[in-house]
């Protein structure tokens, strides 16, 4: 699925996949359905603050690392494509009446100005009929996904990367990005629901016959469990992260201290994903049930997170895994452990885009 295909967007060229956050930039070149170069580099505190680069120059250094860096092959090609977070991106399922595509091209302007929180003038955008796969039989409507990227964080990439001496020939959101790594040809007929938990914040895209119809976010986030775990062990953020990637969350089968002191976080995730799972059923009804949970992000791999969820939300919950999302686009991923392939999700997406 090719979004925002403007004149500075081309999804034919071949190109890089290139994940910003806010602190760790990523990588990723494939070649004949294989990956062959990747690379993350950490990025400096403050030089990226909530997806916006704040320290030009700090970026720039951890951009050179981040590219001459990348193996076992040698990244040549200045060609890359980014993606902008949920916080910067709007995706929208869109109920018109049934009109030519001239006609929708002039009244999707209309519906941007009503359901994103930017004005036209503001965004970037494009939209795709999807009437098949969102429409009942007999319906007097057509549907329309429209994702819209705010243009100043846009303009902001392209100025700054191509001043670096990169070519963004695509930008897109995280949500098609990850969609596209983590759903598989077999989970074409189902309704997924991804759950990114990340440094900031926790996303929330729902795909069905892998092509995302609604996506949302919420600030509860890995540094809300690290700081809960500092504060109530009276430890640094540091040494806080260190229990939580040895010890996950705990055990909830027992009085445990560790899982007690993030248990208010945790309830808080599990009461919004109810919450948004409801207005995604009863409110948009664009499905009926949720056949999977999927979960990815920095907390993803957190011990006990995924038994966890999957008991207090009475859904299965699964691991991520790149390895098999989009299994008939990447033959395999021999080269990145198993363990850290997941942290790459948006960037093999990115690279998949003309895949």
């Amino acid at each position: 699925m090719g979004f925002l295909n403007k004149k500075i967007i081309d999804f034919k060229d071949d190109a890089s996949g290139l994940s910003i956050e806010d602190d760790k930039i990523r990588i990723v070149r494939i070649e004949d359905k294989k990956i062959k170069s990747f690379n993350s580099v950490a990025v400096p505190s403050g030089a990226i603050v909530e997806g916006e680069i704040i320290n030009k120059d700090e970026f720039f250094k951890a951009l050179d690392k981040l590219i001459k860096g990348a193996r076992p092959k040698k990244i040549k090609t200045k060609k890359i494509r980014l993606a902008l977070s949920e916080s910067k991106s709007f995706l929208r399922l869109i109920s018109m009446p049934i009109m030519n595509e001239k006609e929708i091209s002039e009244a999707i302007k209309w519906e941007i100005e009503a359901n994103i929180p930017l004005s036209l003038d503001q965004v970037y955008y494009d939209w795709q009929l999807v009437g098949d796969i969102f429409s009942s039989e007999g319906e007097s409507e057509i549907k329309v996904l429209v994702l819209a990227a705010a243009k100043r964080v846009a303009d902001q990439y392209l100025e700054i990367l191509e001043e670096f001496g990169l070519e963004v020939v695509g930008i897109e959101s995280e949500t098609t990005a990850l969609t596209r790594s983590l759903l598989n040809e077999h989970s074409a007929l189902k309704t997924s629901l991804i759950i990114s938990v990340d440094k900031n914040k926790t996303s929330f895209i729902f795909a069905i016959k892998n092509i995302p119809c609604f996506a949302s976010s919420i600030p509860i986030s890995e540094k809300n469990i690290v700081g809960a775990i500092a504060k109530k062990f009276n430890i640094s953020d540091e040494k806080a992260r260190e229990i939580e990637e040895k010890d996950g969350i705990g055990s909830f089968f027992e009085d445990d201290a560790l899982f007690e002191a993030i248990r208010p976080t945790l309830d808080g995730l599990v009461n919004e994903t109810k919450k948004t799972i409801d207005f995604y059923l009863e409110g948009l009804k664009y499905s009926s049930i949720i056949d999977k949970i999927i979960i990815c992000g920095k907390m993803s791999k957190a011990r006990g997170l995924i038994p966890y969820l999957s008991r207090s939300l009475e859904i299965e919950v699964v691991a991520g895994d790149v390895r098999e999302g989009m299994s008939a686009s990447i033959k395999d991923i021999p080269i990145i452990e198993k363990d850290r392939a997941i942290k790459y999700a948006t960037a093999i997406g990115l690279a998949l885009g003309n895949k």
